[in-house]
């Protein structure tokens, strides 16, 4: 791995890009057609993925949960491009402190629970993503480094 055999020599770390362009691994389907703030415990997705990535998730029906990245491309659109939100406590926020998709990247991170491989398809519940939504990335998830029993959020 190139990574280890680099780890004694030293490193300088190159500019970093001003931009990125990520191309989908795969899309969303499903029967949710507009976004909603709300109510996707239950939801049932596919990730359907594209065929030069098939080989990618073998093992992935080793884990129970995957994270998930992808593209909310209808929120690019958005007229509104907030930098702060009133939640429906009353309290308000920087857009980086909630969940909406009005952010300025428009990436949506999910963890689902798998119900299934088929070939390149992932059954999950619990995306938050409509049907048609971009894959950017899927990953398993490791309670080990995902889980944070310690973690706090704010009071409504």
């Amino acid at each position: 791995m190139w990574f280890r055999k680099r780890q004694s020599e030293p490193f300088d770390r190159p500019t970093p890009p001003e931009s990125v362009t990520l191309p989908p691994v795969g899309h969303v389907r499903n029967d949710v057609v507009k976004p909603r703030p709300q109510g996707w415990e239950k939801v049932e997705s596919t990730i359907a993925l594209l065929p030069e990535h098939e080989q990618r998730i073998i093992g992935i029906e080793a884990y129970s949960h995957l994270i998930v990245v992808f593209y909310m491309d209808l929120a690019e659109d958005a007229p509104e491009k907030p930098e702060t939100l009133t939640l429906r406590s009353g309290n308000t926020y920087g857009i980086f402190a909630t969940r909406s998709q009005l952010r300025p990247n428009h990436l949506g991170v999910s963890v689902v629970e798998l119900l299934g491989v088929s070939g390149a398809e992932l059954r999950v519940r619990g995306l938050d993503a409509i049907d048609g939504t971009v894959v950017l990335d899927i990953k398993p998830y490791l309670p080990e480094y995902d889980a944070r029993p310690d973690a706090r959020i704010p009071r409504a």
